[in-house]
């Protein structure tokens, strides 16, 4: 399992000498609640616990012992997982893989990102009660982005056909790669078909097509290895071509930074209103379309006392026209919510590579007040969402379950159940009062559910990916699906 931030700084909170409060150890033994996590937590107070016996022997290590406050729910089963951990840790290699990974080497490997892509035969991953896990990766266009367990990021660019091969390796069939290894996870090796390409802390690229493999240094240090010889070492901004069955097989080239893609590209774009008067806004998506598909808009305001009405939505392509909404559409706070969702379909004869921008023409909502207070300045300052996938197709089944998110310093969760009913919940605490008598309903991929202090007024989700749930009305961040264990 890859930790999620949260589990991490918790864990590390534990740990230190000022322990868990009331809130963080309830909110800790909710996410212990996922084996996954229970894994991850046990094997490091296995690692704490023999930290001391580690480092006998050491001259002028300290020997005291270290006293950890256990969340009270979760050290009864942490203790039986410890004592899982500990016998296959003593009785044997062989035992002891058997106990450590009592699944399969590829449910170690979670996909933690997707953008525009186009599954190839066999080659989409696994999704499994809201996870998705990976064992071979092959599609035509997009990116996908791979996380081990050790940490380590794995960024393709279609068309990719990438294999893990263990916990610590995989193989490159074809297409580009990133792969980012943070400390503690050197040794991480990339197989392809003449060669491979092992990590010694570092960030390093590859694209392999057909014979040949160019393979370069972002950061730190790799060793290639090839047929035959010794291996040759990689420093950063250095880069080579291989080609098997030249005479000179390698050959030193610069290295090509804007060829490789080294993050899943950001979504949401920032946008801003500061005077009255209409004026139109562009905004540089190229790197979010990949290929013909349905891609919406969403214009989500997040603070500021003006709402803004948008009109004439056009998405270029070098300039031209491919595709348009000019239906008006309303966004402010919860109350001025209405049409903010605009839909801009790619068809397949329309798409080619090149660069696409958004276009919008946007102006201020009139004011009660405009014309007795013009010396109140114009504020309004929102994101652009720009999606591709669930987010137009999602049935009421994709909702359902428990979404958690973060505003000013507390964690709520929200949980849409089967029957329409909401539940909220605030640091732990259930709040009853809060959606009463509201029920959910989903038309076009957008959940709309009333708010119970505010007659007539919606609430809007929609859903990016099957784990991430986007607030189309309320200026909050994006919320994770819960996982059940």
């Amino acid at each position: 399992m890859t930790p999620s931030p949260e589990l991490r700084k918790l864990i590390d909170q534990l740990l230190a000498e000022g322990g868990l409060g009331k809130v963080e150890t309830s909110r800790l033994e909710e996410l212990l609640k996922a084996p996954a996590a229970m894994r991850y937590y046990t094997e490091v107070m296995a690692q704490e616990a023999m930290m001391a016996e580690a480092l006998e022997g050491i001259e002028g290590t300290a020997k005291t012992p270290k006293i950890v406050r256990f969340p009270v729910k979760a050290a009864t089963l942490a203790a039986a997982a410890c004592v899982v951990f500990t016998l296959g840790f003593f009785s044997g290699r062989d035992n002891a893989e058997s106990v450590l990974m009592p699944v399969k080497k590829h449910q170690s490997v979670q996909v933690t990102g997707l953008m525009g892509v186009e599954w190839g035969d066999a080659g989409a991953p696994q999704f499994t009660s809201g996870s998705v896990t990976a064992e071979r990766v092959a599609f035509h266009t997009g990116l996908v982005e791979l996380t081990y367990a050790s940490g380590v990021r794995v960024t393709l660019e279609g068309p990719a056909d990438f294999s893990v091969t263990d916990a610590t390796s995989g193989n490159l069939a074809s297409g580009k790669l990133v792969a980012y290894v943070p400390p503690g996870a050197e040794g991480f090796t990339v197989d392809y078909a003449q060669g491979k390409v092992v990590d010694l802390g570092t960030e390093f690229a590859m694209d392999v097509s057909g014979r040949q493999a160019e393979v370069g240094v972002f950061d730190g240090e790799i060793e290639l290895h090839l047929p035959g010889d010794k291996p040759r070492s990689l420093f950063q901004d250095q880069a080579v071509i291989h080609r098997e069955g030249l005479e000179n097989r390698l050959r030193a080239v610069p290295l090509d930074r804007e060829k490789f893609v080294r993050r899943m590209p950001a979504r949401d774009f920032r946008w801003e209103v500061t005077s009255a008067g209409t004026r139109e806004l562009e905004f540089d998506v190229s790197h979010l379309i990949w290929k013909p598909s349905d891609y919406r808009a969403i214009f989500k305001w997040m603070e500021g006392r003006d709402a803004i009405i948008i009109r004439n939505v056009e998405l270029r392509r070098d300039g031209r026209a491919v595709s348009a909404d000019t239906h008006t559409g309303v966004t402010g706070n919860l109350k001025l919510v209405s049409a903010n969702v605009f839909g801009l379909d790619v068809k397949p004869g329309d798409f080619e590579r090149g660069r696409w921008t958004l276009h919008v023409t946007v102006e201020t909502y009139p004011r009660d007040d405009w014309a007795s207070d013009r010396t109140v300045p114009v504020a309004s300052v929102g994101l652009l969402q720009f999606e591709e996938g669930l987010v137009s197709t999602a049935t009421a089944s994709d909702f359902i379950g428990r979404w958690s998110y973060y505003n000013l310093g507390s964690q709520y969760v929200r949980e849409f159940l089967p029957d329409g009913q909401v539940r909220l919940f605030v640091n732990g605490e259930e709040r009853p009062a809060a959606f009463r008598g509201s029920y959910w309903e989903v038309s076009d991929g957008v959940l709309r559910v009333g708010v119970p202090s505010s007659p007539g007024v919606h609430e809007r989700h929609a859903l990016r990916d099957r784990n991430t749930l986007i607030f189309m009305s309320n200026p909050y961040g994006n919320a994770t699906r819960v996982v059940d264990p």
